[in-house]
Protein backbone atom coordinates (compact mmCIF):
# COMPACT_ATOMS: atom_id res chain seq x y z
CA UNK A 1 0.00 0.00 0.00
CA UNK A 2 2.62 2.49 -1.14
CA UNK A 3 -0.06 5.03 -2.14
CA UNK A 4 -1.46 5.09 1.40
CA UNK A 5 1.85 5.50 3.22
CA UNK A 6 3.30 8.03 0.78
CA UNK A 7 0.13 10.14 0.95
CA UNK A 8 0.40 10.21 4.75
CA UNK A 9 4.12 11.08 4.68
CA UNK A 10 3.71 13.86 2.13
CA UNK A 11 0.77 15.36 4.05
CA UNK A 12 2.61 15.22 7.37
CA UNK A 13 5.67 16.99 6.00
CA UNK A 14 3.55 19.79 4.60
CA UNK A 15 0.61 20.07 7.01
CA UNK A 16 1.33 17.95 10.07
CA UNK A 17 2.43 19.05 13.52
CA UNK A 18 6.16 19.74 13.85
CA UNK A 19 6.67 21.96 16.89
CA UNK A 20 5.33 19.99 19.83
CA UNK A 21 7.94 19.86 22.62
CA UNK A 22 8.41 16.08 22.45
CA UNK A 23 9.04 16.28 18.69
CA UNK A 24 12.28 18.15 19.27
CA UNK A 25 14.04 15.17 20.83
CA UNK A 26 14.93 11.53 20.28
CA UNK A 27 15.47 10.96 24.00
CA UNK A 28 13.44 7.77 24.70
CA UNK A 29 12.57 8.99 28.21
CA UNK A 30 10.95 12.16 26.88
CA UNK A 31 9.24 10.28 24.05
CA UNK A 32 7.91 7.71 26.53
CA UNK A 33 6.66 10.42 28.91
CA UNK A 34 4.79 12.19 26.10
CA UNK A 35 3.20 8.95 24.88
CA UNK A 36 1.92 8.10 28.36
CA UNK A 37 0.61 11.62 29.00
CA UNK A 38 -1.15 11.72 25.63
CA UNK A 39 -3.19 8.61 26.38
CA UNK A 40 -6.81 9.76 26.76
CA UNK A 41 -5.63 13.39 27.00
CA UNK A 42 -5.50 16.24 24.48
CA UNK A 43 -2.23 17.78 23.33
CA UNK A 44 -3.05 21.26 24.64
CA UNK A 45 -3.66 19.85 28.11
CA UNK A 46 -0.50 17.74 28.08
CA UNK A 47 2.07 20.38 27.06
CA UNK A 48 2.33 22.31 30.38
CA UNK A 49 2.34 19.06 32.37
CA UNK A 50 5.08 17.65 30.14
CA UNK A 51 7.27 20.72 30.63
CA UNK A 52 6.77 20.85 34.42
CA UNK A 53 7.38 17.12 34.78
CA UNK A 54 10.71 17.26 32.95
CA UNK A 55 11.82 20.30 34.92
CA UNK A 56 11.30 18.30 38.11
CA UNK A 57 12.41 14.89 36.83
CA UNK A 58 14.81 15.48 33.92
CA UNK A 59 16.06 11.87 33.78
CA UNK A 60 14.78 8.34 34.29
CA UNK A 61 17.03 8.07 37.34
CA UNK A 62 15.58 11.18 38.99
CA UNK A 63 12.07 9.84 38.39
CA UNK A 64 12.96 6.41 39.77
CA UNK A 65 14.45 7.93 42.92
CA UNK A 66 11.42 10.14 43.60
CA UNK A 67 8.74 9.27 46.12
CA UNK A 68 5.46 8.34 44.45
CA UNK A 69 3.73 11.24 46.22
CA UNK A 70 6.04 13.68 44.40
CA UNK A 71 5.13 12.09 41.07
CA UNK A 72 1.41 12.24 41.79
CA UNK A 73 1.67 15.88 42.87
CA UNK A 74 2.94 16.81 39.40
CA UNK A 75 0.28 14.62 37.78
CA UNK A 76 -2.62 16.06 39.79
CA UNK A 77 -5.34 17.31 37.44
CA UNK A 78 -4.19 15.24 34.45
CA UNK A 79 -6.40 12.30 35.43
CA UNK A 80 -6.06 8.55 34.89
CA UNK A 81 -3.60 8.40 37.78
CA UNK A 82 -2.64 4.78 37.19
CA UNK A 83 -0.54 6.18 34.32
CA UNK A 84 1.61 8.09 36.80
CA UNK A 85 1.97 5.11 39.12
CA UNK A 86 2.96 2.85 36.21
CA UNK A 87 5.38 5.47 34.90
CA UNK A 88 7.10 5.59 38.28
CA UNK A 89 7.25 1.80 38.60
CA UNK A 90 8.61 1.45 35.07
CA UNK A 91 11.33 4.03 35.76
CA UNK A 92 12.39 2.01 38.79
CA UNK A 93 12.54 -1.16 36.70
CA UNK A 94 14.54 0.54 33.95
CA UNK A 95 16.97 1.82 36.57
CA UNK A 96 17.41 -1.52 38.30
CA UNK A 97 17.31 -3.85 35.27
CA UNK A 98 18.85 -1.77 32.49
CA UNK A 99 21.12 0.67 34.33
CA UNK A 100 18.74 3.60 33.61
CA UNK A 101 19.00 2.98 29.85
CA UNK A 102 15.68 2.65 28.05
CA UNK A 103 15.52 -0.75 26.33
CA UNK A 104 15.86 -0.74 22.55
CA UNK A 105 14.13 -4.11 22.14
CA UNK A 106 10.37 -3.91 21.56
CA UNK A 107 9.63 -7.02 23.62
CA UNK A 108 11.48 -5.60 26.62
CA UNK A 109 9.57 -2.31 26.40
CA UNK A 110 6.26 -4.19 26.37
CA UNK A 111 7.19 -5.86 29.67
CA UNK A 112 7.35 -2.52 31.49
CA UNK A 113 4.32 -1.35 33.53
CA UNK A 114 1.88 0.77 31.55
CA UNK A 115 3.49 0.15 28.15
CA UNK A 116 1.43 -1.84 25.67
CA UNK A 117 2.31 -2.87 22.13
CA UNK A 118 1.25 0.40 20.51
CA UNK A 119 3.05 2.64 23.02
CA UNK A 120 6.16 0.46 22.78
CA UNK A 121 5.98 0.79 19.00
CA UNK A 122 5.67 4.58 19.14
CA UNK A 123 8.72 4.78 21.41
CA UNK A 124 10.60 2.55 18.98
CA UNK A 125 9.69 4.80 16.05
CA UNK A 126 10.31 8.20 17.59
CA UNK A 127 13.31 7.38 19.77
CA UNK A 128 15.09 4.66 17.78
CA UNK A 129 13.76 5.10 14.22
CA UNK A 130 12.52 1.49 14.25
CA UNK A 131 10.08 0.32 11.59
CA UNK A 132 7.18 -0.63 13.86
CA UNK A 133 3.40 -0.22 13.65
CA UNK A 134 1.24 1.62 16.16
CA UNK A 135 -2.46 1.22 16.77
CA UNK A 136 -3.84 3.87 19.10
CA UNK A 137 -7.40 5.18 18.95
CA UNK A 138 -6.64 7.74 16.25
CA UNK A 139 -4.97 5.19 13.98
CA UNK A 140 -7.80 2.69 14.44
CA UNK A 141 -10.27 5.35 13.35
CA UNK A 142 -8.27 6.18 10.19
CA UNK A 143 -7.83 2.53 9.20
CA UNK A 144 -11.39 1.39 9.85
CA UNK A 145 -12.78 4.27 7.78
CA UNK A 146 -10.28 4.03 4.94
CA UNK A 147 -10.77 0.27 4.55
CA UNK A 148 -14.41 0.18 5.83
CA UNK A 149 -13.59 -2.45 8.42
CA UNK A 150 -16.71 -3.80 10.09
CA UNK A 151 -16.83 -5.18 13.61
CA UNK A 152 -15.98 -4.25 17.16
CA UNK A 153 -12.43 -2.85 17.20
CA UNK A 154 -12.02 -4.14 20.75
CA UNK A 155 -12.64 -7.75 19.75
CA UNK A 156 -9.58 -9.97 19.39
CA UNK A 157 -10.43 -10.82 15.79
CA UNK A 158 -10.72 -7.22 14.59
CA UNK A 159 -7.73 -6.09 16.63
CA UNK A 160 -5.59 -8.84 15.08
CA UNK A 161 -6.80 -7.78 11.62
CA UNK A 162 -5.93 -4.15 12.33
CA UNK A 163 -2.44 -5.04 13.59
CA UNK A 164 -1.79 -7.08 10.43
CA UNK A 165 -3.03 -4.19 8.31
CA UNK A 166 -0.94 -1.64 10.21
CA UNK A 167 2.14 -3.82 9.69
CA UNK A 168 1.49 -4.18 5.95
CA UNK A 169 1.17 -0.41 5.47
CA UNK A 170 4.57 0.48 6.92
CA UNK A 171 6.80 2.39 4.47
CA UNK A 172 10.39 1.36 3.87
CA UNK A 173 11.64 4.78 4.98
CA UNK A 174 10.35 8.00 6.56
CA UNK A 175 8.87 5.96 9.41
CA UNK A 176 8.85 8.93 11.79
CA UNK A 177 6.93 11.17 9.39
CA UNK A 178 4.54 8.34 8.55
CA UNK A 179 3.77 7.48 12.17
CA UNK A 180 3.41 11.11 13.18
CA UNK A 181 1.23 11.67 10.12
CA UNK A 182 -1.17 8.90 11.09
CA UNK A 183 -1.46 10.35 14.60
CA UNK A 184 -1.98 13.86 13.25
CA UNK A 185 -4.58 12.75 10.72
CA UNK A 186 -6.63 11.03 13.39
CA UNK A 187 -6.30 13.92 15.82
CA UNK A 188 -6.94 16.83 13.47
CA UNK A 189 -8.60 15.61 10.25
CA UNK A 190 -10.23 12.19 10.66
CA UNK A 191 -11.85 13.19 13.92
CA UNK A 192 -14.52 11.23 15.73
CA UNK A 193 -17.21 13.75 14.81
CA UNK A 194 -17.30 16.18 11.86
CA UNK A 195 -14.17 14.89 10.08
CA UNK A 196 -12.57 17.28 7.59
CA UNK A 197 -12.71 14.93 4.61
CA UNK A 198 -12.27 17.70 2.03
CA UNK A 199 -8.66 18.27 3.16
CA UNK A 200 -7.78 14.66 3.93
CA UNK A 201 -4.93 13.25 1.80
CA UNK A 202 -6.61 9.83 1.82
CA UNK A 203 -10.08 10.92 0.69
CA UNK A 204 -9.77 9.70 -2.90
CA UNK A 205 -9.57 6.05 -1.83
CA UNK A 206 -11.47 6.18 1.48
CA UNK A 207 -14.18 3.52 1.30
CA UNK A 208 -16.25 4.98 4.13
CA UNK A 209 -16.30 8.38 2.44
CA UNK A 210 -17.30 6.97 -0.95
CA UNK A 211 -20.08 4.88 0.55
CA UNK A 212 -21.21 7.78 2.76
CA UNK A 213 -20.85 5.60 5.87
CA UNK A 214 -18.20 7.48 7.83
CA UNK A 215 -20.35 7.55 10.97
CA UNK A 216 -20.37 3.75 11.04
CA UNK A 217 -16.63 3.51 11.63
CA UNK A 218 -15.13 2.55 13.92
CA UNK A 219 -17.98 0.52 15.38
CA UNK A 220 -19.06 2.15 18.61
CA UNK A 221 -18.61 0.41 21.90
CA UNK A 222 -21.79 -0.46 23.70
CA UNK A 223 -22.67 2.36 26.01
CA UNK A 224 -21.51 1.71 29.53
CA UNK A 225 -24.10 2.42 32.19
CA UNK A 226 -22.71 5.28 34.22
CA UNK A 227 -22.98 4.60 37.93
CA UNK A 228 -24.05 7.49 40.14
CA UNK A 229 -22.21 7.52 43.46
CA UNK A 230 -23.46 9.87 46.18
CA UNK A 231 -20.85 10.92 48.73
CA UNK A 232 -20.67 13.37 51.60
CA UNK A 233 -17.35 15.20 51.74
CA UNK A 234 -16.26 16.32 55.22
CA UNK A 235 -14.18 19.44 55.49
CA UNK A 236 -12.89 19.08 59.05
CA UNK A 237 -11.23 22.25 60.37
CA UNK A 238 -9.19 23.25 63.38
CA UNK A 239 -7.88 26.82 63.37
CA UNK A 240 -7.56 27.12 59.57
CA UNK A 241 -6.00 23.68 59.27
CA UNK A 242 -7.98 21.03 57.40
CA UNK A 243 -7.80 17.28 57.71
CA UNK A 244 -6.85 15.30 54.59
CA UNK A 245 -6.32 11.57 54.22
CA UNK A 246 -4.29 9.57 51.74
CA UNK A 247 -6.74 7.36 49.90
CA UNK A 248 -6.16 3.64 49.52
CA UNK A 249 -9.27 2.94 47.44
CA UNK A 250 -9.49 2.61 43.65
CA UNK A 251 -10.94 6.09 43.18
CA UNK A 252 -7.97 8.47 43.53
CA UNK A 253 -5.71 5.82 45.02
CA UNK A 254 -2.64 7.35 46.74
CA UNK A 255 -4.00 10.89 46.27
CA UNK A 256 -4.90 13.20 49.15
CA UNK A 257 -8.54 14.11 49.76
CA UNK A 258 -10.98 15.32 52.36
CA UNK A 259 -12.68 12.40 54.15
CA UNK A 260 -15.72 11.07 52.31
CA UNK A 261 -18.57 8.78 53.34
CA UNK A 262 -21.13 7.18 51.10
CA UNK A 263 -24.71 8.40 51.42
CA UNK A 264 -27.17 8.02 53.02
CA UNK A 265 -25.37 8.82 56.26
CA UNK A 266 -26.02 10.65 59.52
CA UNK A 267 -22.75 12.56 59.53
CA UNK A 268 -22.90 13.60 63.18
CA UNK A 269 -23.45 10.00 64.23
CA UNK A 270 -20.69 8.79 61.90
CA UNK A 271 -18.19 11.27 63.36
CA UNK A 272 -19.13 10.23 66.88
CA UNK A 273 -18.49 6.60 65.95
CA UNK A 274 -15.00 7.67 64.84
CA UNK A 275 -14.52 9.33 68.28
CA UNK A 276 -14.50 12.80 66.71
CA UNK A 277 -16.38 15.57 68.49
CA UNK A 278 -17.29 18.15 65.86
CA UNK A 279 -19.70 21.01 65.28
CA UNK A 280 -21.29 21.62 61.89
CA UNK A 281 -20.17 25.04 60.67
CA UNK A 282 -21.90 25.22 57.28
CA UNK A 283 -22.84 23.28 54.16
CA UNK A 284 -21.87 24.21 50.61
CA UNK A 285 -23.60 23.74 47.25
CA UNK A 286 -23.49 20.20 45.93
CA UNK A 287 -20.99 19.35 43.23
CA UNK A 288 -21.03 16.85 40.38
CA UNK A 289 -17.79 15.33 39.14
CA UNK A 290 -17.56 13.01 36.15
CA UNK A 291 -15.19 10.05 36.12
CA UNK A 292 -14.86 7.59 33.23
CA UNK A 293 -17.70 5.28 34.30
CA UNK A 294 -19.03 7.06 37.35
CA UNK A 295 -20.74 10.31 38.22
CA UNK A 296 -19.92 11.53 41.70
CA UNK A 297 -22.57 13.62 43.43
CA UNK A 298 -20.81 15.35 46.31
CA UNK A 299 -22.51 16.92 49.31
CA UNK A 300 -20.01 19.14 51.11
CA UNK A 301 -20.14 19.79 54.86
CA UNK A 302 -17.77 21.99 56.86
CA UNK A 303 -17.15 20.76 60.42
CA UNK A 304 -15.22 22.41 63.27
CA UNK A 305 -13.29 20.46 65.92
CA UNK A 306 -11.87 21.64 69.25
CA UNK A 307 -8.54 19.94 68.75
CA UNK A 308 -6.63 18.09 66.08
CA UNK A 309 -6.75 14.30 66.10
CA UNK A 310 -4.31 11.86 64.56
CA UNK A 311 -5.42 8.41 63.51
CA UNK A 312 -9.16 8.11 64.03
CA UNK A 313 -9.94 7.88 60.32
CA UNK A 314 -6.80 6.52 58.67
CA UNK A 315 -3.19 5.62 59.26
CA UNK A 316 -2.16 8.44 56.91
CA UNK A 317 -3.77 11.79 57.68
CA UNK A 318 -2.46 15.35 57.73
CA UNK A 319 -3.63 18.71 59.05
CA UNK A 320 -2.86 21.28 56.36
CA UNK A 321 -3.52 24.90 55.53
CA UNK A 322 -5.14 25.77 52.22
CA UNK A 323 -1.74 26.74 50.79
CA UNK A 324 -0.27 23.42 51.87
CA UNK A 325 -3.20 21.48 50.40
CA UNK A 326 -2.59 23.15 47.05
CA UNK A 327 0.94 21.72 47.07
CA UNK A 328 -0.25 18.13 47.56
CA UNK A 329 -1.38 15.60 44.98
CA UNK A 330 -5.13 16.12 45.09
CA UNK A 331 -7.76 15.17 42.47
CA UNK A 332 -9.67 17.77 40.46
CA UNK A 333 -12.81 17.24 42.54
CA UNK A 334 -10.96 18.24 45.71
CA UNK A 335 -9.66 21.34 43.93
CA UNK A 336 -13.26 22.30 43.21
CA UNK A 337 -14.15 21.88 46.89
CA UNK A 338 -11.07 23.84 47.92
CA UNK A 339 -12.51 26.93 46.22
CA UNK A 340 -15.10 27.08 49.01
CA UNK A 341 -12.27 27.81 51.45
CA UNK A 342 -10.53 30.51 49.42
Amino acid sequence: MIVFSQAVIQWQKEFGRHHLPWQQTRDPYKVWLSEIMLQQTQVTTVIPYFVRFLNRFPTITSLAEAHQDQVLELWAGLGYYSRARNLHHAAQQITSRYNSTFPIEQELREQLPGIGKSTAGAIGVFAFNQRLPILDGNVKRVLTRYFAIEGNIYSKEIERKLWELAESLLPDDNIVAYTQGLMDLGATICTRTAPLCRVCPLVSECRAKHSNTIDRYPERKKKVVVQVVKLTVLIIEHEKHYYLIKRNKNIWKNLWAFPMVEEPVDTQQWLTQQHIQAQLKTTYPKLKHQLTHRTLELSVEHWQVEQQFSNQLTSEGLWLTVDQIQQKAIPVAMNKILTYLL
